[in-house]
């Protein structure tokens, strides 16, 4: 008899506990109030080409949340530059179209990597002149190509490795260690008015990178080059320090320059545990990290210099991180069904606030 009294208070207890989380997210998915709405300045979202265009509900739901879009694949090269002076234009065309006529701000992701190059150019036999204007041709091409319609760039990403050097990659050899400020200035001439931004992750772990980094970019201002912003990836997860996060931006924020939360995403799985199980205590940290981001954000980084917050594509069905790791994870604001979750209730918030 009290074995079935225990029984059936474990019961109504699991029953109560659960009704409470799905009441809870139930309330969350009636707000009215979107990310956007709540934002002091432009929340974005990284968007795939193919997505937008066959899927409603994701369709959709970066309308109804956002105003600013990165494109997340299709401006890299290799998507881009398919055979020499041969451009497939069609992925990209369709998210600036949609940036376009749904009145967002388009930023343009990325001009110059050490990945996502084509195999051609990768096997290019050439000179460091002909490596020069290839590059050079390639910059122009796809800045002219959306002059007027891409208000900021991502022109280099990730060209310092993390112990602080300029990263050994095909244009560092080619075209030795001062290419970087070369694509400043090609990028400027082809759109003088577009933002031209610096992309690296790391600065909120990595004090060593974070310092050569604003040690670069205070030389390219020195010199005159055509900068405009920052970009921390912030590719992070729930067990990331604030103090850390806190003192990097502050480093990116002190070079002067806009500074932009580029590719927020927050992992709960950082082990890649393959039969991780996801935790509501998990979810809940998930939240408060959001929110502790945003907060970080608005506190440390003055309103001029504020490009605002864009995080890594839309859902947890979404996400590289997952594709990348095989493994259980859910690091973004929308559950697998595009439902909000906790995580989106922890960045509304914090821009609430």
């Amino acid at each position: 008899m009290r074995y079935l009294f225990f029984l059936l208070i474990s019961a109504l207890f699991w029953h109560l506990t659960n009704s409470n989380v799905t009441t809870d997210n139930t309330k969350l998915n009636q707000d009215s109030t979107t990310l956007k709405q709540a934002a002091p300045f432009p929340l974005g979202v990284s968007v795939d080409a193919r997505l937008l265009t066959s899927n409603k509900q994701y369709r959709n739901t970066v309308n109804r949340e956002f105003n600013s879009i990165t494109s997340e694949n299709a401006l890299k090269m290799n998507r881009l530059l398919v055979a020499p002076n041969q451009y497939d234009w069609s992925g990209g065309d369709s998210i600036v179209d949609f940036a376009r006529t749904t009145g967002k701000r388009m930023h343009g992701h990325t001009l110059v990597w050490h990945r996502s190059v084509p195999k051609w150019v990768e096997a290019f036999q050439g000179d460091s002149i002909a490596w020069e204007n290839l590059l050079k041709s390639h910059i122009q091409t796809v800045i002219g190509h959306y002059k007027g319609q891409v208000k900021s760039w991502d022109v280099a990403n990730e060209v310092i490795d993390d112990n602080g050097s300029l990263r050994k990659s095909i244009w560092s050899a080619h075209l030795g260690p001062d290419y970087v400020a070369r694509c400043y200035q090609y990028a400027h001439e082809a759109d003088p008015k577009a933002l031209l931004f610096y992309n690296d992750y790391g600065q909120e772990i990595n004090l060593k990178k974070a310092l050569a980094i604003k040690a670069m970019l205070l030389n390219l201002r020195k010199r005159k080059i055509p900068i405009h912003g920052v970009g921390l990836q912030s590719h992070i997860s729930i067990y990331h320090s604030d103090s850390q996060y806190r003192r990097g931006l502050a480093v990116m924020t002190s070079v002067g320059l806009l500074v932009h939360i580029s590719e927020l995403d927050i992992r709960l799985n950082t082990k890649k545990i393959k039969t991780l199980t996801i935790t509501e205590n998990m979810l809940e940290e998930q939240e408060q990290k959001y929110e502790s981001i945003v907060e970080i954000y608005k506190d440390v980084v003055p309103k001029k210099q504020r490009y605002g917050i864009t995080i890594w594509n839309l859902s947890d069905k979404d996400s590289y991180q997952l594709k990348d790791c095989q493994c259980p994870d859910a690091p973004m604001p929308f559950d697998t069904t595009y439902k909000k979750k906790l995580a989106y209730k922890g960045l509304l918030d914090g821009l609430r606030q």
